[in-house]
């Protein structure tokens, strides 16, 4: 299914993005913490692929968000999969913050921890400033696809 074009320009205008909706639709159908931990883990995966993607088109803005947005529905997905703290003050406050993206992260070992801190320079030199060049897109790779390899998608 996808949703109306005129609903997406809206989301995107209010700055909302596939997250929001995919929480929104979760919470009014009373899911399974189980069901919010799967589709935030579709959606890193979506955003990585579509990271790679931009990264091979040399599209650095682009890539760097993508990248990022990645790592952040990974932090989600594994935060909500372990019942941590920040995942239920996140699921009551219907939005993730920063800061509690960042202390999810450091709970959640050195590898993400790792990917968030080079996700989060890719979206404010990347994407905000646009002052970083491809290569250091690229060398930031390695760290963000290794956090991907930690979200279990068997059942996906």
């Amino acid at each position: 299914m996808e949703l109306p074009e005129t609903l997406v320009k809206i989301l995107e205008r209010r700055g909302l993005g596939a997250d929001y909706v995919v929480d929104v639709i979760l919470k009014s159908i009373n899911a399974d913490p189980e069901d919010y931990s799967a589709a935030h883990a579709e959606l890193a995966i979506k955003m990585f692929k579509e990271g790679v993607r931009f990264l091979e088109e040399n599209n650095i803005i682009q890539a760097s968000e993508k990248l990022y947005k990645a790592i952040e529905e990974t932090i989600k997905a594994l935060a909500i999969a372990k019942n941590l703290e920040e995942a239920k003050i996140a699921l009551d406050k219907g939005r993730w913050t920063v800061s509690l993206l960042d202390k999810a992260a450091r709970k959640l070992g050195d590898i993400i921890w790792r990917a968030w801190t080079e996700a989060y320079f890719l979206h404010v030199n990347g994407f905000h400033e646009t002052r970083i060049d491809i290569d250091d897109v690229k060398a930031r790779l390695k760290f963000i696809e290794n956090a991907i390899n930690k979200l279990n998608l068997r059942d996906q």
